[in-house]
């Protein structure tokens, strides 16, 4: 699922900030009443909330106060949580990515923690199959001197709940550059207006486990999918 923040104008960034700071005391606002709150037509949120990336206004509403988007089947093992994925995966994400990789000639990659692991296996598997500059960034700090015009930043994480982005878009966005966000977890809680992230799931893994205790299985996967379509002829 693409969520796409870049593609609101002035007005829809607003409306997304003013119902995001409303579902915090208000959980079960309807369509008509956010219409009422926002000054526009019900028609009018609808049309946003899909053109943000969701299905209507009440898988939106469900993000916006943190429940997952699906129901959650019982999962006691990660099989089943791979199931679950499987089942509910927008393939089309896959294509969007590797289209991306193709556009651009400098390809960062970056994870915070255990997630670096993974783009180290990504640049690995980048090298060998598209004639690019693959870069892996051991730190955060490194990035702003690597990015140019002519680059795409790629951040994955497991559920981006220790780590500011913010700050890393802003320096892509100086430099015209593009940068996206690929995560596993659903995270209503990221405020990235202007930007775009990539949500691999509409779950969460369990809220007991610790992020280095969090499994990198589908981040895996997703990579293997990507190699996959840039390798079709």
């Amino acid at each position: 699922m693409r969520i796409q923040f870049d593609r609101l104008n002035d007005l829809e960034i607003q409306i997304h900030r003013t119902l995001s700071e409303e579902s915090k005391s208000q959980p079960n606002l309807t369509i008509t009443q956010a219409a009422a709150l926002t000054g526009v037509s019900p028609s009018k949120i609808s049309k946003f909330v899909k053109k943000l990336g969701f299905l209507g206004y009440k898988e939106y509403f469900r993000f916006l106060t943190g429940k997952e988007l699906i129901k959650r089947k019982k999962m006691n093992t990660e099989f089943s949580r791979i199931q679950e994925f499987m089942e509910n995966f927008d393939p089309s994400t896959i294509t969007y990515l590797a289209d991306l990789i193709k556009k651009y000639d400098k390809i960062i990659l970056f994870g915070y923690g255990p997630t670096n692991i993974c783009m180290e296996y990504f640049e690995y598997k980048l090298t060998y199959t598209i004639e690019k500059n693959i870069i892996r960034a051991t730190q955060e700090s490194l990035i702003p001197n690597l990015l140019t015009d002519n680059s795409l930043l790629l951040i994955f994480s497991v559920a981006g709940k220790f780590a500011q982005f913010d700050s890393l878009f802003e320096e892509a966005k100086k430099k015209q550059a593009k940068a996206l966000l690929v995560i596993e977890e659903l995270n209503s809680k990221l405020r990235l207006d202007n930007n775009e992230i990539i949500y691999l799931t509409k779950s969460q893994q369990d809220e007991q486990l610790k992020s280095h205790e969090k499994t990198r299985t589908i981040l895996f996967m997703f990579i293997e999918e990507v190699i996959r379509e840039l390798n079709k002829k």
